[in-house]
């Protein structure tokens, strides 16, 4: 999702590393090749031939010297986990290398952090954050010296950037505890559904600053706050509750209904329009896909390519058949499916909120959750 993410939002064209063996194939590579992504051969994915990367890092630096961005994923291996691992030498030796035939002053690593609230699942929540350059000339006259130590360095203080603009738990042991706290966190600071994008980066800040309290926090304390957050969870999963529904009992009004009632026929109709395409993307997903941390880029990204195909054959038939009303139908249709997520979103949790009211236990768990903050 990372390359979706940061082309989006952010304005030059943009160059993706990524792995190499989803270049095999002719097709592939082809359509890779035109969305601007570039292969990277590693040795876990089977390839030993250095040759091919020394064309890699030719293709970057000649994309440098072009003063496009290149992004270079510098950990060198996906995985959900809120933790910044460490940085590989691949990125020191391109800047390095491109630095020494440009000398510009101006060339700079830019660290950028696309942080999710989950990872692994549809209409979640990315936090792009976008940290301080930094310019290799600072660097260039250690490089002289010692090549290897420069590139530690580099390396290193490129890591602790990450970590600025990156969730980052330092003991793995506490992930699930950090994702509680996540949790409990954001149900005290509920956030609008509209707008969809906010350019503001104090609720990621807030966020870290769980993270970061966690981490500073003295082990036999950390230990009595999972020993309650564990016991409050475990007893949310029996009474089959979320922490938000429990803590928000506004979202669950009866007012709600004055837009569920008369929401409900376009919000199916526009479900029912994408069905074709949100079951092929799903069914492929789930049949091709292995690994968790691809699942969701093959659903967007294979949606986005069908929409594509999909509505303008349906405006198509809809322009051949000359009829204004099913024109004017099948032109809304998009809108139609936006409305569906949006009232997804509102109804998942109306829905949520009221069966938390009337849940009969719904005092103690309160209390139960109240005890956790006492850690």
């Amino acid at each position: 999702m990372e390359p979706l993410l940061l082309t989006i939002y952010l304005d030059p064209p943009i160059y993706n590393m990524t792995r190499g063996d989803i270049f095999k194939k002719p097709f592939f590579r082809k359509l890779m090749e035109n969305i601007n992504m570039f292969p990277v051969y590693r040795k876990r994915d089977g390839y030993t031939e250095k040759d091919r990367n020394d064309g890699v890092f030719e293709f970057c630096i000649d994309k440098l010297k072009q003063g496009r961005v290149v992004t270079i994923y510098v950990e060198g291996e996906h995985k959900l986990v809120k933790r910044v691992r460490p940085v590989q030498k691949g990125l020191a030796r391109i800047a390095f290398a491109s630095y020494e035939r440009q000398q510009n002053p101006d060339l700079q690593i830019i660290p950028a952090g696309c942080n999710y609230a989950y990872g692994d699942r549809t209409r979640d929540e990315a936090f792009v954050n976008i940290g301080a350059p930094i310019y290799l000339c600072d660097y260039w006259e250690h490089y002289q010296r010692d090549p290897n130590n420069a590139l530690l360095k580099l390396c290193r203080d490129i890591e602790q950037a990450l970590k600025k603009v990156c969730y980052h738990i330092e003991d793995p042991n506490d992930e699930v505890l950090a994702d509680q706290m996540l949790i409990m966190f954001r149900s005290d600071h509920p956030q609008p559904i509209w707008p969809f994008t906010v350019y503001d980066g104090k609720r990621f800040e807030a966020e870290k600053a769980v993270l970061e309290r966690l981490n500073a926090m003295p082990a036999e304390q950390k230990a009595g706050l999972r020993e309650k957050t564990a016991t409050y969870f475990n007893a949310l999963q029996s009474a089959s509750l979320d922490d938000d529904a429990l803590r928000n009992p506004s979202w669950g009004n009866a007012r709600w209904l004055f837009f569920l009632l008369p929401g409900a026929l376009p919000a199916l109709v526009g479900w029912l329009a994408n069905l074709p395409i949100s079951a092929t993307a799903n069914w492929v997903a789930a049949a091709k896909v292995k690994k968790v941390e691809f699942k969701i880029t093959v659903i967007a990204g294979l949606g986005y390519l069908l929409g594509w195909i999909y509505y303008p054959l349906l405006w198509l038939i809809a322009i051949l058949l000359w009829h204004a009303p099913t024109i004017a139908f099948v032109l809304l249709l998009p809108l139609l499916r936006w409305f569906g997520l949006v009232y997804y979103d509102i109804f998942t949790r109306w829905r949520a909120a009221r069966k938390a009211l009337t849940q009969p236990k719904r005092e103690e768990l309160l209390e139960l959750r109240k005890r956790v903050f006492e850690s």
